[in-house]
């Protein structure tokens, strides 16, 4: 008999939501998984053409489940972030398995 592999990770949340439209400056940029993900291992990943500007060090949350940082948006300009892509695949539980990859895009207002 085998045993099952673990389903892996899920996002839940993200800040900002998928598809918003938000204010230009100061963002705090987050993502949280349906449980607590290994200490100090992400992926923030994709066309860094695409990225937030002035991103600061990942900080994970107490509970282990939240990934944040901040950045800086600017007006008008569309933004795409990869939580594990390809390669990239740092997101992980505790016991290794990598979260599903997921796409957050957004937009800032003129």
């Amino acid at each position: 008999m085998s045993v099952a592999e673990p389903d892996p990770p899920k996002v839940v949340a993200t800040n900002p939501t998928p598809g918003a439209t938000i204010e230009p400056g100061p963002l705090l940029l987050s993502v949280t998984y349906d449980r607590a993900m290994q200490a100090g291992s992400y992926s923030f990943a994709g066309d860094p053409a695409l990225a937030p500007e002035d991103c600061g060090i990942p900080e994970q949350s107490n509970d282990g489940c939240t990934y944040s940082m901040r950045c800086t948006v600017s007006r008008g300009r569309e933004y795409e972030i990869w939580f594990n892509r390809g390669q990239y695949m740092n997101f992980r539980s505790p016991d290794g398995v990598s979260a599903q990859p997921f796409r957050l895009a957004f937009k800032v207002s003129r």
